[in-house]
């Protein structure tokens, strides 16, 4: 694959850099990207090149304080999560056969992915991507 720069050479694109990223930055990255009419590709090559990209992708009051803090409470469900994870895995390696404490663990695991999906949903509506969850 290739590109051509301003100054109309053509470069050719053989390298693939991969990352990860939160669900929130994955959400602003896009949100840039839409902004911008840029690809991932071309936004990494551009902030290469130019250093720093200034777009503004905050709408509806939305700063970076509440994006961290959508992040923070994303990381302590996912936290929950884990925790009622290992409670059930210890349930199940053990032998352990309550019946209730499954159905409870079950259910608690089903209310902490639906609150996930739902804080999901409002930050997307709340940086304009309907696509969050």
């Amino acid at each position: 694959m290739s590109t051509k720069t301003k100054s109309g050479k053509k470069e050719t694109l053989d390298h693939i850099v991969k990352a990860r990223v939160t669900e929130l930055e994955y959400y602003r990255i896009m949100e840039i990207c839409r902004r911008l009419k840029m690809t991932p590709s071309s936004l990494i090559r551009f902030l290469l090149r130019h250093g720093e990209v200034h777009a503004t992708v905050y709408e509806n009051g939305v700063n970076d304080q509440t994006l961290t803090l959508l992040n923070q409470i994303i990381t302590e469900l996912k936290r929950i999560g884990n925790n009622i994870n290992q409670i059930a895995r210890v349930a199940n390696t053990t032998g352990l056969d309550d019946p209730v404490l499954i159905e409870n663990l079950n259910k608690a695991l089903g209310d902490l992915t639906e609150s996930k999906h739902l804080l999901l949903e409002k930050a997307g509506d709340a940086i304009g991507n309907h696509k969050a969850c």
